[in-house]
This record gives C-alpha cells, structure tokens and sequence, in this order.
C-alpha cells in the first residue's frame, strides 16, 4: 500500500482498535494523567512535527506511547514509555521484551510494537 492517506487512516484504525487514544495537543506539550491505586500519575508529551501520537494506559497507570509518521509511503514510528520524575524529570523508557516484574509496562509495549510491525509488514 503507497497512498499515505490510505496507510495512515489504516494506522489510525488499527490504533483506535487496540484502545489507544490519539493525542489532540493544543500546545507543544500535552499533559495526561491516569489513577492508580489512589494515586494520581501525570505524564508529559511532547508534539513531533509531522507524528501523530498515540498514548494507551497500560500497567500500573503507565503509559505506552506511539509516535508515528509517513516518509514516501512508509510508515515510521518510535514507541516508548513515559516517565516523569519529580515532577520535572523526563525519561523515555523504551519498550522490553523481558522487562520483569517492575515494569510491566514495557512488556505491553514491546507486544504492542510487535503486533503494529505485523499489521504494517501485512499491509
């Protein structure tokens, strides 16, 4: 599939169909914030010119999150899980195969890229 418009309107579904949410920033920064066990847990993105950005809860109120653009019909991405230190401290863990016990998350995500990388070699 070459269309753009095409691809990223299947991405979009496919997203949408795994129960991420798109991102509608309304500034550069976008903050989302989940509960989890009584806890309130907030989480900055930032925009990327020309992604579109897909965020789902995941384990423990963690995020996984997906950015995602097309270059000359192919779709790119780069996945990963948030991490807000203190407040002001930002990480981005990367998704993990193996990621034990206390991250849990990054093993959603890894399954999560895995399944996006089938649907696009499928397309």
């Amino acid at each position: 599939m070459t269309d753009p418009k095409t691809l990223l309107t299947v991405v979009d579904d496919w997203f949408h169909d795994q129960g991420f949410t798109q991102v509608d920033f309304k500034g550069p920064t976008e903050r989302i914030t989940t509960f989890h066990m009584g806890h309130t847990l907030v989480f900055k993105l930032h925009q990327r010119q020309g992604h579109a950005t897909y965020y789902k809860e995941a384990s423990g109120g963690s995020l996984i999150v997906f950015e995602v653009t097309d270059r000359e019909g192919k779709v790119s991405y780069s996945g990963y899980c948030p991490l807000l230190l203190f407040g002001i401290w930002e990480q981005k863990l990367s998704f993990k195969a193996d990621a034990g016990l206390l991250a849990p998350y990054r093993k959603e995500g890894f399954e999560a890229a895995q399944r996006f990388k089938r649907m696009l070699e499928e397309q």
